[in-house]
This record gives C-alpha cells, structure tokens and sequence, in this order.
C-alpha cells in the first residue's frame, strides 16, 4: 500500500468516526460545582431522542457537603431542568446522597426537551415546587 492510500484510508477513518459521533451517542458532560460549592464534580449523560423530543439524563456527583451545610434544614439534593430562562423549572428528580462518601446519583430521569438548563439544588424536602438559590451544579445541555 502506498503513502497516499494509506492517508486516504486514515482520513475516511477520521471523517466516519466524526460522523457517527455527531449522529448518535450520549452527550456527557463534567460540570465543575457553583461558588455554593466549588469542590463538586458532576458526570452527566444525556441521552438526546430528537423524534420523541425527550432526554434522558443520568447525574452521578461527588464532593457534595451534606444539603444541610448548603442551605439550614436542606436534606436533599434536587435535579432540575427548563428550556430557557424564561420558562418554568421542572423538577425531575432527586440525587440518592450517600452522606459517608459524598455523593450523589440520578441512574435516570426523563426531561420533555432536546436542550435544556439543568442545576442541582439544595432543598428542605424531595418534592419543592421551585428550587432553591442553593444551587451547586448547573450544566446546558444541548443536542
């Protein structure tokens, strides 16, 4: 094989890998935490399904102070999401907090949107309508 065959075969290569990443594949993110909380770390995954136009998101965290700390009377952490500044936050779901290690993890939630603002707050309860200014992670995700 010559040097010009050899070069022509690594480029379709490269443009077919670039190719099936834009086409598919999860989106992953690491989010550095807020000044609330600068020493967390956020995994999230987002999995894009433009034809259905949901997403489905997956958080795992670490470094998390215990709710408490953040915000008195907090007692878990709460993913939120909402297409824009404009709109509405939807609660859609909670981290699971492990208090020995630190950290937290959503395995999966749903979100009706294919890009979205998402935060992790701070919150007294599991289920508040709207979240609280403690928040330590916040992450655009976008298809």
């Amino acid at each position: 094989m010559n040097a010009h065959s050899w070069m022509g075969r690594g480029m379709l290569s490269v443009a077919f890998a670039l190719l099936f990443a834009a086409c598919g594949g999860p989106l992953e993110y690491m989010a550095k935490g807020t000044p609330r909380a600068p020493d967390a770390d956020a995994k999230i995954v987002a999995e894009v399904n433009s034809s259905t136009v949901l997403t489905t998101v997956s958080i795992e965290a670490e470094h998390l102070a215990p709710p408490d700390r953040l915000m008195p009377g907090a007692t878990a952490y709460v993913v939120w999401a909402r297409k824009d500044s404009s709109s509405q936050w939807q609660r859609i779901g909670s981290l699971a907090y492990n208090t020995d290690k630190r950290t937290g993890s959503l395995p999966t939630a749903t979100v009706p949107l294919t890009s979205f603002e998402l935060i992790v707050s701070a919150e007294q309860q599991n289920a508040p309508t709207s979240p609280s200014p403690h928040v330590v992670i916040q992450q655009k995700v976008a298809d």
